[in-house]
């Protein structure tokens, strides 16, 4: 189906339904209303007691028995009347409430604010002790996560000014975060993510809402990832996600894509939805799917015009193609450090970030910074500097021109819906923005320390001048001095650095920056970059997040695992890693010749190639959480037989062979002159039996870099 018109809104409803007095929301679901019911009758009567398992089993047996009346009347639409406790929280009141996006904040006050939060464990029914116990825990796991901040802070306040971090009295956490999970009590929330009627009927235990976004440490990253799938997404994800578990677990249920299974074809099975777009008008067809068809429960399938590839490959290249897009400058979305040191200037982002803790098992994830691999190959045609070079990841420019502000808001909303779309359906969207986006979008509160995580170079200078303010008033004295110099000297005024046009106050360009009003200064240009100056651009992502579902969701989530789950994640690959990956069958085993030679050219793969290759195969430059292991369908190689045994002429291989280089050296076969080919949909190579490594390593390395853009039969 083509993009078309834009759908009516839907109608509104005609009749409310109540379970006694109480009113249900829209949403409820009728085992969810009975539930209700069964709950306020026994705590009206007093009679349930959960403390006996047996009195328990015999009550869920009398649900199935027993009459529940739901009664209705003509839909109001003014609000329910107040709750008084007896009805069991929604999942909306269980999960924390977005906060607006803090302005001007003060980094005396917010430094420590975020350690010294006490998570609300009202509901758990746990004795004092046990509290304390897990608010002393939430303290330590947020000293540890905040080390580096905590550091800078420290050193901001001290009387020796802005020092390095490296070289502070006080430490950055070291502990690793699966320190902090618990054995005992991950356990149970999995059991508790099998219970298929709790889930359906929104009738989790109320401490697994509480436990997993106010201690989220206390559970793995996988576990969490299930627990989305299984409250966040709806109930068709849901029961899809519990059935692909258990049959990967080997239980009953078999596989939800298996279509030979009667059961599968009615339950756990997702509607799709297939659009058709153009490659070359990538942003305006984007947009126009993701207005019509983003808050829809289907999933999303993408094809090509002109081109006959289908499914899951040209969906996750579609992906693809967009996050590219919206990673352009013309666009005017990002801030952009433009230098010498950024030599590939033609591709998207390169992000120098944090190791994701979750995933690769780093101590801190602000600890040990690295350079993530390059976003994508060069794009074939594009002038240097196409894209936008962000080290700390993609950050939105401020935005100061009120004209042109409705098409850039337009990016962010469809940079939301898409984001929530993929991750809904399960896809990869390449786009690495900052840890801080992230914080902000969720409602934390940040301050002047976490410019330094959008612009290295504008936070030093900000907490020099913050340092050495400081220092002058403990002193008394009059000059303020930084860097050795008057700061009258560095002939600063109030506009922001590195926007001409962004004036801090009215007239600021003739304002010049002195010791009564540098302070002012900090403030102001801390504001601009991480407050009122992206504002609405935030606003606007999450406005279009929350078409999908609500982002409030992925508080349970840090911010390195929010990037592993939307942008997937890169690894270094071995040969005895990827043996144990991938599988080969028909014609090849894991001990034949070919078989081996793509083991070594794989592992020796720079980030570069590597994620040529993944593009090549999958649609998508990197990998889901888990790497290859996790990909799905399963990476499998078969053998490619060669176009001269097939009556296409010995001419063909031979003409390819001399293009690509011929090796002397060696034996050849006629194989060696054809390239290998994938199906995207299935993770399926097909790979020719090559005479050599060097034959294997040229035509692959041949086929990844020519051989994008297109889908088409092989």
């Amino acid at each position: 189906r083509e993009a078309g018109e834009a759908a009516p809104p839907p109608p509104l409803p005609r009749l409310q339904f109540f379970i006694g007095d109480r009113r249900l929301s829209l949403s409820t679901t009728i085992f969810q209303a009975v539930q209700i019911g069964r709950r306020q009758q026994a705590e009206a009567t007093a009679t349930t007691s959960v403390n006996d398992p047996l009195q328990a089993q015999r009550s869920v047996r009398r649900m199935w028995d027993d009459i529940h009346t739901l009664t209705y009347t003509i839909y109001e639409p003014e609000a329910p009347p107040p709750d008084d406790g007896d009805e069991a929280p929604s999942e909306a009141d269980q999960l924390p409430k977005m906060q607006p996006v803090r302005q001007g904040q003060d980094a005396a006050r917010a430094a420590l604010s975020e350690v010294l939060a006490v998570p609300d464990l009202d509901n758990l029914g746990i004795s004092a002790v046990s509290a304390d116990l897990l608010t002393v825990l939430t303290l330590l796991e947020s000293l540890n996560r905040s080390g580096l901040h905590l550091a800078a802070y420290k050193l901001s306040s001290s009387e020796h000014g802005a020092a390095t971090v490296e070289g502070s009295l006080l430490p950055p956490g070291r502990v690793p975060r699966s320190e902090f999970a618990s054995n005992k009590l991950a356990p149970k929330l999995a059991q508790q993510l099998k219970d298929v009627f709790a889930i359906c009927g929104g009738t989790l235990p109320a401490w697994t809402y509480t436990l997993v976004y106010s201690a989220r440490f206390l559970f793995p990253f996988s576990l969490r990832r299930a627990w989305f799938r299984a409250t966040a997404l709806g109930q068709p994800r849901a029961l899809h996600a519990l059935r692909a578990a258990a049959a990967a677990e080997g239980g009953l249920g078999g596989d939800p894509n298996d279509r030979n299974d009667d059961r599968a074809s009615n339950v756990g099975r997702l509607a799709r939805q297939k659009v058709r777009v153009s490659r070359k008008r990538i942003l305006e067809s984007a947009s126009k799917v993701m207005e019509l068809y983003c808050s829809g429960r289907a999933l999303l399938e993408l094809e090509f015009f002109n081109e006959v590839g289908t499914g899951l490959g040209p969906t996750l290249e579609f992906y693809t193609l967009l996050a590219h897009e919206l990673q352009r400058k013309s666009l005017n979305m990002w801030r952009c450090e433009d230098g010498g040191s950024h030599s590939a200037g033609s591709a998207p982002a390169v992000a120098i970030k944090a190791e994701p803790a979750a995933v690769l098992g780093a101590h801190s994830a602000a600890a040990r910074p690295k350079v993530l691999p390059m976003q994508s190959e060069l794009v074939e045609g594009e002038a240097a500097g196409a894209f936008v070079s962000a080290p700390q990841g993609l950050f939105p420019a401020p935005l100061h021109n009120k004209r042109s502000a409705a098409r850039l808001l337009g990016r962010f909303t469809l940079l939301g819906r898409a984001a929530a779309k993929a991750l809904q359906d399960g896809r990869m969207l390449d786009v690495p923005l900052a840890y801080t986006f992230y914080r902000i979008a969720l409602g934390q509160q940040v301050d002047l320390f976490d410019v330094r995580h959008v612009d290295a170079g504008l936070g030093a200078t900000l907490e020099k001048i913050a340092a050495a303010s400081a220092s002058q008033q403990r002193a008394g004295r009059d000059a303020l001095i930084v860097d050795g110099v008057p700061i009258e000297d560095l002939c600063l005024s109030f506009v922001l650095p590195g926007y001409p046009e962004y004036e801090l106050r009215p007239g600021g360009s003739d304002i010049m920056v002195d010791a009564a009003n540098c302070t002012a200064y900090v403030a102001a240009v801390a504001d601009a970059t991480l407050g009122t100056g992206v504002l609405r651009q935030i606003e606007a992502f999450r406005s279009g997040f929350q078409e999908v579902f609500p982002l409030r969701h992925l508080s349970a989530f840090y911010e390195d695992e929010i990037e592993a789950m939307l942008c997937g994640t890169g690894e270094k690959w071995t040969v005895e890693q990827l043996g144990g990956c991938i599988k080969f069958d028909h014609g090849y085993g894991r001990d034949s010749a070919p078989a081996g030679y793509l083991l070594a050219v794989l592992a020796a793969l720079d980030g570069a190639d590597q994620r040529r290759f993944l593009r090549f195969v999958t649609g998508s430059p990197r990998l889901p959480p888990g790497g290859v292991a996790a990909l799905h369908p399963r990476l499998t190689v078969v053998r490619k037989h060669s176009t001269a045994s097939q009556g296409m002429g010995d001419s063909l291989g031979s003409s390819l062979g001399a293009s690509l280089g011929a090796h002397p050296s060696g034996p050849s076969t006629a194989c060696d002159g054809d390239l290998p080919s994938v199906m995207t949909c299935a993770n399926y190579i097909k790979l020719p039996p090559y005479s050599s490594l060097e034959v294997t390593r040229e035509r692959l390395l041949f086929a990844i870099r020519e051989g994008q853009g297109s889908f088409d039969l092989s």
